[in-house]
């Protein structure tokens, strides 16, 4: 049996409890980028691209240079989420084969939800920006 803060054998993407351990835990740096490290390769498999997901990144990126407002940024992470639905919607495709914009739509919103922090959402970013700087050393385009 999987415990609660490790994928599971069957799937790539971990359990929520995983996820949010990422982001509001300071002890889970190993298994975040051994997540993100597997999930960018996955990504690049689904032929993903970058100009895919470069809206929400670029938003990520410029929250992270403006540096933690409280609830401002808060409201701008959780901003993310549409973002992240649109480019599933637009470039994502429902087939079994091609659910790599999906999967990253799932990653991002549990990860989004677990923002509460400063803290919380620089690990939110290091999350975000592992899964792409993988995703492009794998070959993503």
């Amino acid at each position: 049996m999987p415990t609660p803060n490790r994928p599971t054998s069957e799937s790539s993407t971990p359990m929520p409890q995983a996820i949010k351990s990422y982001i509001v835990r300071n002890d889970t740096a190993r298994e975040m980028v051994q997540y993100a490290q597997r999930l960018g390769k996955e990504l690049k498999q689904e032929n993903v691209t970058t100009s895919q997901i470069r809206n929400a990144y670029g938003k990520m990126k410029k929250l992270e240079m403006a540096g933690w407002e409280g609830a401002r940024t808060q409201r701008e992470v959780l901003l993310l989420k549409p973002r992240l639905a649109y480019a599933a919607g637009r470039h994502g495709d429902k087939r079994k084969d091609q659910q790599g914009l999906y999967k990253l739509q799932e990653v991002m919103n549990q990860a989004i939800d677990s923002v509460t922090d400063e803290e919380s959402f620089q690990r939110f970013c290091q999350f975000f920006e592992a899964i792409v700087a993988y995703h492009k050393a794998a070959g993503g385009k």
